[in-house]
């Protein structure tokens, strides 16, 4: 094996203990973000880098929905404005 492999190498004990982490409410939350940006394992940093971009994603995702669905209350007050007679 060359020290490539052993570098970015994990067991599958080190993947349940990293998603067992991972899915622990505000602590989980952190160790994502540490876990992305530190440490030699490429393929640790990547997974969790891929995570925080689809987390990114869908909030941004959600705020657009959700500004979008607002849109049409703001429409109807700014008409009420307009069209008072």
């Amino acid at each position: 094996m060359s020290s490539e492999y052993d570098r970015n190498y994990l067991s599958v004990g080190a993947w349940m203990f990293i998603l067992l982490v991972a899915a622990l409410p505000i602590v989980g939350w952190l160790m994502v973000i540490i876990w992305a940006f530190s440490g030699e394992n490429e393929t640790r940093k990547n997974y969790f880098r891929a995570i925080l971009m689809w987390i990114i994603m869908v909030t941004v995702a959600v705020f657009v929905l959700a500004g979008l669905g607002r849109l049409q209350d703001v429409e109807k007050k700014l008409q009420g404005w307009t069209h008072r007679a």
